[in-house]
Parts: C-alpha cells; sequence; structure tokens
C-alpha cells in the first residue's frame, strides 16, 4: 500500500485508544466490567459506555466517493511516542503507511512501541510519476454485520466484522466508516483496529468504531477495509484454541451474560489468551462485542478454564453469540 493511506484522515486517531503500548492493539468496545467470579474470569479493558438502539430510520451504504490528497513536505521529521500512541495513529497523523514507519525504524512487532521512543518519519514514496490514488487497493476482506449504535454520552459507534476469505492468515487489519449525507458528502470519518490481531481463513473478525463527536445525521455510510498484510511464519500467535459448553443469558441487571470453556487442544502453552464475545441480532448484526483477557496467565497444553463476560445489548435482541479466542506461545 502506498501513501494513498493519507485516506484516512486524522480524524481517525480519536477512535484509537487501545494500548499497543500495553501489548494490544485493539479498540475498546462498549460493554460493563466483567464480574471477578474467580481466577479464570476475564478481566475488563477500560471504562465503558452503555449504547441505546439508534433510530429506526437506517443509512444505506454509498458508493466510495473520491478523497482528496493533502500535500505532504518530503522532509523527514522525528517523532517521540506518547501515552496513548500507537503506530497506525502515527501514521494516521503524518499521512504514512504503516508498513512504511516499521521499514524506516527497524520496528519488528509494532505493538510494543515504548512511551519517549524517537520514530524517524519518512518522505512519502511517490513520485510524479506515481500519482496517489483517489480510494484504496480493494483487500481480499469482506465487512458484514453493520449496526450503528448511539450512546446516552452522545457518541456512535459502528459495530460489524470483516470476513477473511483468502488462504493467507492476516493481520494488522484496518477498518475505515464514513458517515455521509444525501449527496454523498463526507461528514465524519474514523478508523481502527479490528478486535482480533489475527483473521485466519474462512473467520470472521469483528470491529468497533467510535464518533465521539457524531454529525446529529447522515444519510449514507461507507466501511472499507484499508490495510491488511500477511502473518509472518515465525510468529508466536497460537490458534489451537476452543470454546465448548457455552451458554447465554439475560441478567437482572440488564447484562447479557455468556459463561462456557475454553480449553487448549494443541501441544504447547499459551499466554496472553484474549476471548472476544459477539452477540448478533435476528438481522444478523452485531449487537454488542467484548474483547477480554483471561487473569490466567499460562494456559497450558490440554487445560481447560472457565470464562464469564456480560455484554451490554437491547433487551431481548440477542439471536445468537459467538466467542473466538487467540492467545501467544511463551518465549
Amino acid at each position: 500500500m502506498k501513501d494513498g493511506f493519507a485516506f484516512i484522515t486524522r480524524l481517525a486517531a480519536a477512535v484509537l485508544v487501545s494500548g499497543w503500548l500495553a501489548g494490544c492493539g485493539r479498540v475498546i468496545t462498549p460493554t460493563p466490567a466483567a464480574s471477578a467470579t474467580g481466577p479464570a474470569t476475564p478481566a475488563a479493558e477500560t471504562n465503558i459506555a452503555t449504547p441505546t438502539p439508534r433510530a429506526t430510520s437506517t443509512p444505506r451504504l454509498a458508493t466510495p466517493v473520491n478523497t482528496p490528497t493533502p500535500t505532504i513536505t518530503p522532509t523527514p521529521v522525528i517523532y517521540t511516542i506518547e501515552p496513548g500512541d500507537t503506530l497506525l495513529s502515527i501514521a494516521i497523523q503524518f499521512d504514512r503507511t504503516t508498513e512504511a514507519l516499521q521499514e524506516a525504524n527497524g520496528i519488528p512487532d509494532p505493538r510494543y512501541l515504548q512511551i519517549g521512543q524517537r520514530l524517524i518519519i519518512p518522505p512519502p514514496e511517490q513520485g510524479p510519476e506515481d500519482p496517489p490514488t483517489p480510494t484504496p487497493t480493494p483487500l481480499p476482506l469482506k465487512v458484514n454485520s453493520i449496526n450503528f449504535q448511539e450512546t446516552r454520552q452522545g457518541t456512535l459507534w459502528c459495530f460489524g466484522t470483516v470476513y477473511n476469505p483468502g488462504h493467507k492468515l492476516l493481520t494488522e487489519i484496518v477498518i475505515e466508516a464514513a458517515l455521509l449525507d444525501e449527496a454523498g458528502g463526507l461528514l465524519a470519518r474514523e478508523a481502527a483496529f479490528t478486535q482480533l490481531d489475527v483473521a485466519l481463513p474462512g473467520q470472521s473478525a469483528p470491529f468497533a468504531l467510535l464518533f465521539e463527536t457524531p454529525p446529529s445525521s447522515f444519510a449514507q455510510y461507507r466501511i472499507l477495509p484499508v490495510s491488511a498484510v500477511p502473518l509472518a511464519e515465525d510468529t508466536r500467535y497460537y490458534f489451537d484454541l476452543e470454546t465448548f459448553d457455552l451458554r447465554g443469558e439475560r441478567q437482572s441487571s440488564g447484562a447479557y451474560r455468556v459463561t462456557g470453556q475454553l480449553r487448549n487442544f494443541g501441544s504447547a502453552d499459551v499466554e496472553a489468551v484474549q476471548l472476544v464475545v459477539i452477540a448478533y441480532d435476528e438481522a444478523d448484526r452485531v449487537l454488542a462485542q467484548r474483547q477480554v483477557e483471561l487473569v490466567v496467565t499460562l494456559l497450558k497444553a490440554g487445560a481447560t478454564t472457565p470464562f464469564e463476560v456480560d455484554l451490554i445489548a437491547p433487551e431481548g435482541t440477542v439471536a445468537r453469540y459467538e466467542v473466538l479466542a487467540q492467545g501467544l506461545q511463551p518465549q
């Protein structure tokens, strides 16, 4: 991907509040903290906003529109990483690609940036003979299950999933959502990583984009995958995890609780296990999603641990749910 990635504006940086500086590159979902009932109960990510159903009028899917490319100075600059920064937010800020920043700074894993670390911001790669394209190159990914939910605080969440139909494991997947008026004019735009680091072949990964100051209304929307790279062969990611004995039920508090068991059926131990629970309505739209990390620090080969996750979903609307899990092999 070339510098056409500038098509994601700086508005995207507001949603990227998850801490890659803490080893995690995912966004925050609008759900409450899970209750701590045992050593294997997932821990909450952060403070959560409570969503309410959006108005009955449904915006329609729009055709992508051309995006003007800003003028970029060719002089490299030095940027010092601050709390809350991610490689994606820095790339958006300077209209560069994450790949260009990694290559210029020798960064093997962008999840482990350090506060105070100095990054070289390289000049744009394109020249007069290689003009910017107005829209991103299509990726082998399909966006599904779109749903918009307003919150009592006046913000707007965009939920959905992205499906990997290919044969490669994909990572660093970035989704952009744009809100448009009736004539196709841009009202707001945000971008975020998927909730799972890796989308396996034939698997969907959820995403959640937050519009902090959404327009009062919008007639159309455009949601596109704008970045994805194949997972390296020497990765630590571990996928031999399965869930069973799943149960979902509405709680008196209004939360929708999903409980079950997680088994490591592989031959290696796994740490930093992350669960993502997704609830869908009868139209197969994402109602709510929650990403949590197990309190248990190491799940040995063949071991099983229980989990419990609470979601905030509109009353009586959960038609189905699914639980996805990934982890890392110990170093």
